[in-house]
């Protein structure tokens, strides 16, 4: 892909369906050409055809897999993946998550109507950490300044977990995660509701070496703050976190986000990504954003009905979640922590 998506890995697709996986591949030979990969679950009685892993766990960045150098073979891929989708029978048809100049657009054109649903942050990374910090705002290096000292002296060390960590280490790093995000974000977090998926996934994905558990821990051991990086062809995505509410905890987060970007830096990264949200302290950190799209359709009458039907719904899941992050972010802004979770979180 020209823009490499982790979460079209293998370690990611084999754990993530919310229903049937199906995968739609263009061969040649033994050559695989490309392909698209969707599941296909009931809603209402009629077919729903979502991108995989759709759901509480929220991929973003999502096209059909194809060499960006072969337009020949782009085409092939985009044109079985319309078949496919427009073959008889009645169908919903909802895609989110996909990148902004994704071929699997062309693969959907007519099918549907196209949404530009929300932005993902980012900041390209130079090899100067310094320069990157003294480009953040002046409460952003503040915050990050007297928390770090406040907590360096307390003893608090930042860890890493990745591909050589011992498979205890592992599952300590996700029972950390677990419980310090659902004591950050409870109800509002949709990351529970997939857990056992998402642990699995996490788990294959950090024994391939494209996840990392990056962690803040006090002088006892305990781990304090969390977060989760997916790192593919250089690209780092930041995807999932948690930390301690404790007010002398307070500024972990940011000082989380720091060592994480330095620790970024130093192992070669060239992009840290903020995934989907446009919540207001990822401006802080970035400095770009890119669009993310969805596509809904139907094909058939009863179709219709339905699509219409769970687009009432989502309009009001939306509302909901919307307050329920304004409410924590306000939480994190009254705590002096600039630092709240990734909409990935719902």
């Amino acid at each position: 892909m020209t823009l490499p998506s982790p979460f079209l890995m293998s370690w990611w697709l084999d754990h993530v369906a919310v229903g049937s996986p199906q995968f739609v591949l263009v061969v040649d030979g033994d050559r695989l050409v490309g392909g698209a990969a969707f599941q296909i679950r009931e809603l209402a009685g009629v077919e729903l055809v979502e991108l995989l892993g759709q759901g509480p766990l929220e991929p973003d960045h999502l096209d059909v897999v194809a060499n960006p150098v072969d337009a020949v073979g782009i085409r092939r891929v985009t044109t079985a993946v319309n078949e496919w989708l427009s073959r008889p029978g009645s169908r919903v048809i909802s895609l989110d998550g996909i990148a902004e100049y994704a071929h699997l657009l062309d693969a959907v054109a007519g099918l549907g109507s196209t949404t530009s649903t929300l932005v993902a942050p980012y900041v390209p990374l130079s090899d100067d950490a310094a320069a990157y910090l003294a480009a953040r705002p002046g409460r952003v290096r503040s915050t990050i300044t007297r928390s770090d000292k406040r907590m360096t002296k307390a003893g608090v060390t930042f860890r890493v977990r990745n591909e050589t960590s011992t498979p205890d280490e592992i599952d300590a790093a996700l029972g950390d995660l677990h419980r310090l995000h659902d004591g950050r974000w409870g109800e509002a977090s949709g990351v529970t509701d997939g857990w056992p998926s998402f642990e699995m996934a996490l788990r294959h994905g950090t024994a391939a070496g494209d996840v990392v558990i990056h962690e803040l821990v006090d002088t006892h051991g305990v781990c304090i703050a969390t977060e989760v990086e997916f790192v593919v062809a250089a690209r780092a995505s930041f995807y999932q976190a948690g930390r301690d509410t404790d007010h002398e905890h307070r500024g972990s987060g940011s000082v989380l986000k720091w060592r994480v970007i330095q620790s970024l830096i130093a192992n070669g990264c060239t992009e840290f990504d903020l995934l989907r949200g446009d919540e207001p302290y990822k401006t802080e950190w970035a400095t770009d954003h890119r669009r993310l799209l969805g596509v809904r359709g139907a094909i058939g009458a009863r179709a219709k009905v339905t699509l219409a039907a769970q687009d009432a719904k989502r309009r009001a899941l939306l509302w909901r979640h919307e307050r329920a992050l304004r409410r924590a972010a306000q939480a994190d802004e009254n705590a002096g922590d600039g630092q709240v979770a990734s909409e990935q979180a719902a």
